[in-house]
């Protein structure tokens, strides 16, 4: 043994070649307290908020499903999200009966919601609150499915995709809102997710979680009707090459596969969105479809209640029947009519017409600087290797470079909500850059060293909690530190003042111990917030002229898309404070001298001065 030569020591890794490593439990320990950070800055959000324009609606839609079993309202947006939202409100009993308010018949969603608010406002508010919660919840749930998915990639980049998930101001913006915008992000990225695993690996349980999911998607909002030929694209990407699920098989059983596969996620979605819809009005054939009165909407009453009829629906055989619900179908159409509608224009500091470039625009002036620039890092890595990608990738980013490429076409220029569900799929590979900071920088002796490497890495993601934590409470309307919030607002205004700053414009009024006060409401709940915060007032109408002193309060969303000045702050009109860049409050001084005017002995509350 003495003559075996001895086995040379194992060379010591240089200390810059180390990778940090992190051990499973303490990256659980640090994913809980990102977890916990975003479920605090989203409750001081729930906390700070007034009701925003749609919250009314949605927590109305919702309550009429629970309360009424009647899907009817369930038009605009299909009915998963709002019902999860309103299941805590529902729950605590003490039921409203929403039939007997002016509009239930008419399917007319705006009456029945403004009847709601004016029967008893502190407690459709108390609903709607409840409801936010729910959607904060939804937001955690995705970001630890975000997380656990990833930490097959090692638990730096697991932590770096949950931290720029969840502390992502959009999210946070919206994660605390009852409103479909961040349920639908929820079920997009778990249907593609889901649909991924399957198409790499052939389980039967990932077909069954693809279709379920993608069946949620498809009754939480009507922008996830991208995703079936999104999934067919996919799923003829594996089968042409024969990868995944594919491979090896002959072309007879590559067929048969994707026959299979399509008649299962059909008849599971078709099942779903029936059963949301709690089976009502469906089966009816094309003639039956056309020959319903169309709900009291806005689009359908632009077409004199004919919606339907100029659609391509009416092209179909009229004995056709639909194996979907009325309610489903009016929906679609009309939310194809809504992506025509040039609907919101406000731009660049003024009303010049839908553009493509606004939802690029905003992703990122409203992402964080730390998030941008790992999102250029990740970007950079994506270079084509081979003649053709992975199926893992093709299958990820298909869906969101659908849905982007189908918003940049959209004429809804009302806000970045509309794009939220691609905002996870940025973070991926944001945190793949992250990740190779971190793990696989270049070697000391190229440009970048590893040290900085790493210390730039941690310095984005540090300033990505930064950016969140100072956004507070106001991540509904941040910008980010490229531009702050005076330069984001000339950008875009629409979206960004939503109506959530009447609490605080109400302070503001009793400060000055304002009086009396005309108000042009925002929104079929924002009069009776206003009152809520203990200010009484008046409706303020511009083609009028005032008495004086007095004092005008005017959400900046209004004015901006306003064709004319406000004729009532012609003269004399003050500029007293900006709410958060959001509501004007003018002062109205008495050029004449004349004797100060009182607030009329009938000034009301704001429930009581709609029109």
């Amino acid at each position: 043994m003495s003559d075996i030569p001895a086995s040379p020591e194992p060379a010591a890794t240089p200390p810059e070649r180390r990778r940090p490593r992190i051990s499973r439990r303490a990256a659980h320990a640090v994913a809980a307290g990102i977890l916990a950070l975003s479920a605090a800055l989203m409750a001081v959000d729930i906390a700070r908020d007034s009701p925003t324009y749609d919250e009314p609606f949605h927590t109305t839609r919702g309550l009429a499903l629970w309360w009424e079993g009647d899907s009817r309202l369930s038009f605009a947006h299909p009915p998963l999200a709002n019902a999860l939202q309103a299941a805590p409100a529902a729950a605590r009993g003490a039921a409203a009966d929403l039939s007997e308010l002016r509009g239930w018949e008419q399917s007319d969603l705006v009456e029945v919601a403004r009847g709601y608010g004016a029967k008893s406002y502190d407690r459709a508010r108390s609903d709607m609150v409840l409801g936010r919660a729910v959607t904060a919840a939804l937001a955690l749930l995705l970001g630890v499915y975000l997380y656990a998915r990833s930490l097959r990639h090692g638990a730096v980049r697991a932590l770096l995709v949950l931290g720029l998930y969840a502390l992502h101001p959009m999210v946070l913006a919206h994660g605390h809102l009852t409103t479909t915008d961040l349920p639908i992000a929820v079920t997009f990225v778990i249907a593609v997710c889901e649909w991924q695993r399957y198409l790499t690996s052939g389980r039967p349980l990932r077909l069954a979680t693809a279709a379920l999911a993608l069946g949620a998607a498809m009754v939480t909002k009507f922008s996830a009707l991208i995703l079936p030929p999104a999934f067919a694209l996919v799923a003829l990407y594996a089968a042409l090459r024969r990868a995944g699920r594919f491979s090896g098989l002959s072309w007879p059983r590559v067929a048969g596969g994707l026959a299979r596969d399509a008649a299962v996620v059909l008849a599971v979605v078709l099942l779903v969105i029936n059963a949301s819809y709690g089976f009502q009005r469906t089966g009816w054939t094309v003639d039956r479809i056309l020959a319903e009165p169309e709900p009291a909407h806005w689009l359908s009453s632009k077409q004199k209640g004919n919606l339907l009829d100029r659609s391509a629906l009416a092209a179909l055989p009229g004995g056709l029947r639909v194996p979907l619900p009325y309610t489903y179908v009016f929906g679609t159409f009309s939310a194809a009519a809504h992506t025509k509608s040039n609907h919101g224009n406000y731009f660049f500091g003024g009303l010049h017409g839908p553009s493509p470039a606004y939802f690029p625009v905003l992703l990122v002036l409203k992402s964080p600087v730390g998030f941008l620039f790992l999102l250029g890092v990740g970007a950079s890595l994506l270079r084509v290797r081979r003649r053709w990608p992975r199926l893992r990738t093709v299958a990820l980013a298909t869906a969101p470079a659908l849905f982007m490429a189908l918003a940049v076409r959209s004429q809804i220029n009302l806000g970045v909500r509309h794009v939220l569900p691609v905002v996870p799929f940025l973070a991926m590979v944001a945190a793949r850059g992250g990740a190779w900071l971190a793990l696989r920088p270049r070697r000391a002796a190229t440009r970048v060293p590893i040290r900085i490497a790493r210390f730039a890495a941690a310095g984005a993601a540090g300033l990505v909690a930064v950016e969140a934590v100072a956004a507070t409470p106001h991540h509904l309307s941040h910008f980010n530190w490229l531009v702050g919030a005076r330069a984001g607002h000339w950008v875009s205004m629409v979206g960004e003042d939503w109506g959530q700053d009447i609490a605080s414009l109400g302070k503001a009024l009793r400060e000055r111990d304002a009086s009396p006060v005309y108000y042009e409401p925002y929104g079929d709940w924002a009069s009776a917030e206003l009152s809520r915060s203990g200010v009484r007032h008046r409706r303020l109408r511009c083609n009028q002229d005032l008495p004086r002193p007095a004092w005008v309060a005017i959400h900046a969303s209004v004015d901006v898309r306003r064709r004319k000045p406000c004729a009532a702050l012609r003269d004399g009109a003050v500029r007293e404070a900006v709410i958060d860049h959001h509501i004007l409050v003018y002062r109205l001084e008495d050029t004449h001298a004349s004797p100060p005017a009182k607030a009329p002995d009938d000034a009301a509350d704001g429930d009581d001065v709609k029109e």
